[in-house]
């Protein structure tokens, strides 16, 4: 099954602007940290920062720039497979829906190239966001599988210094209020 290249890009444009709602909505709950440390033993991502809470984030690699080439994980043998953790559900989407990009393991890249497939991915695997690091030669670019917060330093803060994990499931909406409310006297 074929699809047209305008196709693709009808069915991505809408899903690019749900990624950077995602990413906003990251930021606001969490804050806009100085530091980032990708390991790649654990394939998480932690940022760090001395007055913000410690965020960890588990993720999945979804594919690299190197140049004006993109290519998809699943294709990388040099990304180790708990790296690239439901990947294969991209290509086999892409192989249902008829959509090409998402089947070849090495594509013409731009600029928006590996946003534009990060964030098909997110969709496709319901991401809590994304993330691109600079590499050597290009970009990794990686989808949010869960987030925990993993604590502060700050000993200024009303009740004292309060350590702990918060993990956020998949499928958590982080643009929508809940409604709770923690209290730290309970």
């Amino acid at each position: 099954m074929a699809t047209c290249d305008d196709c693709f890009d009808e069915f991505v444009h809408p899903l690019v602007h749900a990624g950077m709602e995602k990413n906003e909505a990251f930021e606001r709950r969490y804050g806009r940290h100085a530091h980032w440390d990708w390991d790649d033993t654990s394939s998480t991502l932690t940022f760090s920062d001395p007055k913000l809470t410690t965020v960890r984030v588990h993720c999945s690699v979804v594919g690299t720039t190197e140049g004006d080439t993109w290519q998809w994980s699943w294709a990388n043998k040099n990304i180790p497979p708990y790296s690239k953790l439901d990947m294969d559900k991209v290509r086999d989407f892409g192989e249902t829906n008829g959509y090409e990009k998402l089947t070849t393991s090495f594509l013409e890249a731009d600029d928006y190239t590996g946003w534009e497939m990060t964030a098909v991915t997110e969709h496709i695997l319901s991401a809590l966001g994304a993330y691109r690091f600079p590499t050597e030669r290009g970009f990794c670019y990686l989808i949010y599988r869960n987030i925990e917060e993993i604590g502060t330093e700050k000993v200024s803060d009303l009740h004292g210094s309060m350590r702990g994990t918060v993990t956020i499931p998949p499928g958590l909406d982080l643009t929508e209020s809940t409604g709770e409310v923690w209290d730290a006297e309970r």
